[in-house]
């Protein structure tokens, strides 16, 4: 694995991180929250273009639903994907999938649920060499144009349920060998060359695992 990138998949992916009770506490369970029924009907359209059955359409439909109990984007996303990947853990990897997501925000300028595909990825990601690939499927649908912080609501859920949908299916192409860029973050083409280039890609390690940059979003809405 490459320094930068490989050191964030392995701390997402790793049982050594120390994650704070606080932050695991704070992750919202998806099976407790429930769509507005007004909303329904765009959730069932989205449902559609999906078998019954798949985890992609489980991970959309439960972050959409999420984002509509008023949690935050990126954390509905983690939280959405990790739960149909990652079982007995689902709690820590949605927190370090948020965490990877806003360390590369803060390098990248924008805010933390742009990245949210990404800490979809990483939370649903279940092995090191497949979350290496996940993310650089993931990183591959970040641009710097998004919606607006006061967009309506049930466009920020779309946005987040499409995100945690695609970061489950970059996790799941990452674990059969689908591969991706080798340095997605730092690369020549990485994310930080194309959208930050004058970032330093070593802030995104520095203090992994002792500061937490996830506490800003994950039991916020």
């Amino acid at each position: 694995m490459t320094q930068v990138s490989g050191s964030l998949v392995r701390f997402a992916l790793s049982a050594e991180p120390s994650v704070p009770d606080g932050l695991r506490a704070a992750v919202p369970d998806p099976a407790a929250a429930a769509s507005p029924p007004t909303k329904e009907e765009h959730v069932a359209a989205l449902r559609s273009a999906y078998p019954d059955g798949d985890p992609r359409a489980d991970a959309l439909e439960a972050a959409t639903a999420l984002v509509h109990a008023g949690h935050h984007p990126l954390v509905a996303a983690t939280a959405a994907a990790a739960r149909h990947r990652n079982g007995a853990r689902a709690e820590e990897a949605a927190v370090l999938g948020c965490e990877i997501a806003c360390r590369m925000a803060a390098a990248l300028g924008v805010r933390p649920d742009e990245l949210s595909v990404v800490g979809a990825a990483l939370a649903a990601s279940t092995a090191p060499a497949g979350g290496l690939y996940a993310l650089g499927l993931a990183a591959t649908q970040v641009t710097s144009a998004t919606g607006s912080s006061d967009e309506p609501r049930e466009v920020t859920a779309l946005r987040t349920g499409l995100a945690a949908a695609d970061g489950v299916e970059a996790a799941l192409l990452g674990d059969r060998g689908f591969t991706a860029p080798e340095a997605p973050v730092e690369g020549r083409r990485g994310l930080l060359a194309l959208l930050a280039p004058d970032a330093d890609a070593q802030e995104l390690v520095r203090d992994l695992g002792t500061r937490w940059y996830a506490e800003a979003v994950v039991g916020t809405g």
